[in-house]
């Protein structure tokens, strides 16, 4: 009897339908266009940013060969490219450089210590209306970005954001089965929200978003779970580049398999923004500035004067910022943050902004509710529908 790994070598490489990947490139790199010319990329150096930095010089570069007029030079599709690091064990330098010299965009590395990064923390909770973790160590690089981004005189800045939620790009997701998958997928895609629109709104710039064409949306729609994930066979030759060898599960699958030949990044390991830029180092340092019996104390005496869940000390850290910025007075806080006891999320009070949210945007717990799997909340909406036709065609 052959063994798995035996069994594995037989296993021919798996690869999308060729017509679907180039309705795929062509949606793509039409988003892209209508995106460009933009002045900055935050360019982490992910295969979604390097798609999009990368792909926006292939279509410039093709669509000027013939028609280059010295009197009338075309603008390049991006000029700058801003990458934010917070440690010297961040990931994303080394793409985001290659990345970078391939294009010739002009690349500003930021690389800032804790107490610099923490000087946007003001500005993130008042603005996202959070003191969630995990949104927050995100919100922290994209704010210091679009602030770089700013100072520098750029006007127009491109994000990577939705590729991660439209193809599969997070770990969780794959191993779920092909009908969970498309029934969470369809949840994310009408509920995926990013920090950068409102940061950037908030600094007065505007943000593009090439993955979030309405056709492009739509295409991801009708993936199936293999062209969203599945197993790529790295070769010697580009171990250097992707840093892995072997096979490779990954997400994000006919996306990387539509831009390879453009895309540096194209097989890189998908990692959260937190590791590529090294926010990941702020829990433990959180964690040695308290000790266990104050954070004890601390949690104790919050939960009996203000009814919330503190979870560890980073998460006391950004709530005594959250209540610095919106003070005590309830009644003077922003519309969203409402604690009226209509839906409150069981860790922080206040009120879950839809019927169907399990994740509190506020304080980060999960579950915030608990509600059956999205493929049953899907069929049973799905019935529901159907028969209010019947009753509609019946009372007709």
């Amino acid at each position: 009897m052959s063994s798995p790994s035996q069994d594995r070598v037989h296993v021919q490489p798996y690869h999308s339908d060729p017509a679907r990947i180039q309705e795929l490139r062509h949606l793509l790199l039409n988003s892209i266009e209508k995106s460009t010319p933009c002045d900055a990329i935050l360019l982490s150096g992910g295969v979604d940013t390097s798609i999009l930095a990368e792909a926006a010089f292939s279509v410039y570069n093709n669509r000027n060969k013939d028609q280059e007029d010295p009197q009338n030079p075309a603008k390049p599709p991006l000029t700058g490219a801003i990458t934010v690091l917070c440690t010297d064990q961040a990931t994303d330098e080394f793409y985001a450089h290659e990345i970078s010299k391939r294009t010739g965009l002009v690349q500003e590395v930021v690389k800032i210590s804790l107490d610099s990064v923490l000087e946007e923390l003001e500005f993130c909770i008042k603005t996202l209306e959070t003191f969630d973790p995990m949104e927050l160590r995100n919100g922290i690089v994209i704010a210091r970005g679009l602030s770089i981004a700013k100072s520098l005189g750029y006007k127009s800045v491109m994000t990577g954001d939705g590729a991660d939620e439209l193809f599969a790009g997070y770990s969780f997701l794959h191993n779920m089965s092909p009908e969970r998958l498309q029934a969470y997928s369809d949840k994310l895609t009408k509920t995926m929200r990013f920090s950068g629109v409102t940061l950037a709104k908030a600094l007065g710039l505007e943000l593009r978003q090439p993955y979030l064409d309405p056709e492009l949306i739509r295409f991801s729609q009708q993936c199936t779970k293999d062209e969203k994930i599945n197993t790529h066979e790295h070769t010697k030759e580009r171990e250097w580049q992707d840093r892995l060898s072997g096979s490779q599960l990954h997400g994000k699958f006919i996306l990387r398999e539509a831009f390879q030949e453009e895309a540096f990044s194209a097989w890189r390991k998908k990692e959260p923004i937190e590791v590529g830029s090294g926010t990941t180092v702020l829990p433990q340092l959180f964690q040695e500035s308290m000790s266990p019996e104050d954070l004890k104390a601390e949690q104790d005496r919050i939960m009996k004067e203000e009814g919330i869940e503190i979870r560890d000390v980073e998460h006391l850290q950004y709530f005594k910022v959250f209540k610095k910025v919106f003070g005590s007075d309830l009644s003077t806080y922003p519309e969203k943050l409402v604690k009226d006891g209509r839906d409150p999320c069981p860790g922080c009070g206040f009120n879950l902004r839809t019927p169907d949210q399990t994740f509190c945007v506020i304080c980060g717990k999960w579950p915030a509710r608990i509600l059956p799997p999205p493929e049953e909340i899907a069929k049973a909406e799905a019935e529901k529908s159907k028969a209010a036709e019947v009753k509609a065609t019946t009372e007709q």
